[in-house]
């Protein structure tokens, strides 16, 4: 794998996703997606010709995902996401992110939720940096205002939002054990 590597560093071409976003997206994406969405997504995912990032933490609730309150509604065929991210590594970066919305606000908090894959490079999604003590700013907030995400873009089922996140959080646990 080091030649490999070493190849790919030489040519400048980017390499398969090992940690970070791409790899939570293409990981989820593979255990939940339909044929469609493996189809579309994964490539370019693992050539690096798209990068990710995770739209989990919200304000009001910080890492409590269950307590999401942005909000998903189906008007006329395509999904309208309208909320607040906040600590979303590399979002300004980012072509697209996997994202827990709330779609039912009937249910209890960890049930009514579901998870997307949003295009991050449209209107009605706009990025703003966190600047740090040090002047970076690789923390991002995200405002998505009547933001788009067509229908065949839901991952792993309307409502099963928390399951599809766990699966999510359990491949990023196992990126920091094993690096």
């Amino acid at each position: 794998a080091g030649v490999v590597a070493d190849v790919f560093f030489e040519r400048g071409a980017v390499g398969a996703a090992q940690t970070g976003p791409r790899r939570l997206a293409a990981e989820t994406i593979l255990a939940h997606g339909n044929a469609d969405q493996k189809q579309r997504f994964l490539r370019p995912i693992l050539s690096g010709e798209h990068a990710w990032c995770q739209l989990f933490s919200e304000p009001g609730s910080g890492s409590d995902l269950a307590g999401a309150s942005t909000r998903a509604e189906l008007v006329n065929g395509r999904w309208l996401v309208n909320g607040q991210k906040v600590w979303t590594t590399s979002a300004h970066h980012a072509d697209y992110g996997i994202l827990v919305a709330r779609t039912d606000w009937d249910l209890p908090k960890h049930q009514g939720l579901s998870y997307f894959l949003l295009n991050m490079r449209q209107p009605g999604v706009e990025v703003r940096p966190l600047r740090q003590m040090n002047g970076h700013a690789s923390f991002n907030e995200v405002f998505m205002t009547d933001a788009e995400i067509p229908a065949a873009d839901l991952l792993g089922g309307l409502g099963n939002g928390w399951a599809v996140a766990a699966t999510t959080l359990s491949f990023e646990r196992r990126s920091f054990a094993q690096g």
